[in-house]
């Protein structure tokens, strides 16, 4: 059934064509038997029709496979141009792509590089800040120590009961390891009250710090001076736990 369609339709192909030419050919004679203002139509010499007997079915059958190998050509040189048009803009897409992913990267690698020298700018100043507490508590245990070698009678009833009252506060819990001396540094106004406890050359672990530390402000208000040359601000302790 396909088969006789096609036929059909390539007869009517043909005779299109033919009839096309016919068509032409005729413009042109008429045309040019107007421009002789001939006095009758019937006078019209029919030898100009013989051309068309010289158009085979062939020849038109050939015109037209060329028209189609033709429009063929142009089509695939249209299709190509259409992939090619289609593979560039895959390959600029790409590359932006490429390009925002790697501004991405060297951004968050920017950002971590600032957020380590921040960091590390932070410990240093941190440690440098701890560095220079140490020192100061060094240096002033070490004043202390000169000075409670050179202690009246009264300063070191006065220390002895400070140091006896955190002692009956200070909770030790089991367990924990400790080195022999604890040193403790005790800031206080003169009413007794505590305002800074610092934990000095105390090899020990945390809950062992943890305990002598609480122990110092539970004990707040310490014992008050007798009197105001008797009183010390900062006072430097020594702990010893159970042995």
């Amino acid at each position: 059934m396909n088969r006789n369609r096609k036929k059909k339709l390539v007869n009517l192909i043909k005779v299109l064509f033919a009839h096309i030419f016919i068509i032409f050919l005729l413009d042109l004679n008429i045309s040019s038997i107007i421009s002789n203002k001939p006095k009758n139509i019937n006078q019209i010499d029919n030898a100009q029709f013989l051309n068309l007997k010289s158009i085979s079915m062939e020849e038109i059958e050939n015109k037209r496979k060329i028209i189609e190998e033709e429009k063929k050509r142009l089509e695939r040189i249209r299709k190509k141009k259409i992939a090619e048009e289609k593979r560039k803009k895959k390959i600029a897409e790409e590359k932006k792509k490429k390009l925002a992913e790697e501004k991405k990267r060297k951004t968050l690698e920017k950002l971590k590089k600032d957020e380590e020298a921040e960091l590390a700018n932070y410990e240093l100043e941190k440690i440098e800040k701890e560095l220079r507490v140490l020192e100061r508590n060094e240096e002033l245990i070490k004043q202390q120590m000169l000075r409670n070698a050179q202690l009246t009678d009264a300063e070191e009833k006065y220390i002895l009961t400070i140091k006896s009252k955190i002692e009956s506060n200070w909770l030790i819990p089991h367990d924990t390891k400790y080195d022999k001396i604890c040193t403790v540094i005790v800031n206080q106004i003169p009413s007794g009250k505590v305002t800074d406890v610092k934990v000095h050359g105390c090899k020990a672990d945390i809950l062992y710090i943890d305990s002598l530390i609480n122990a110092v402000w539970r004990s707040s208000p310490l014992p008050v001076a007798p009197d105001i040359e008797v009183f010390q601000e900062n006072i430097v302790l020594q702990f010893v736990g159970p042995q």
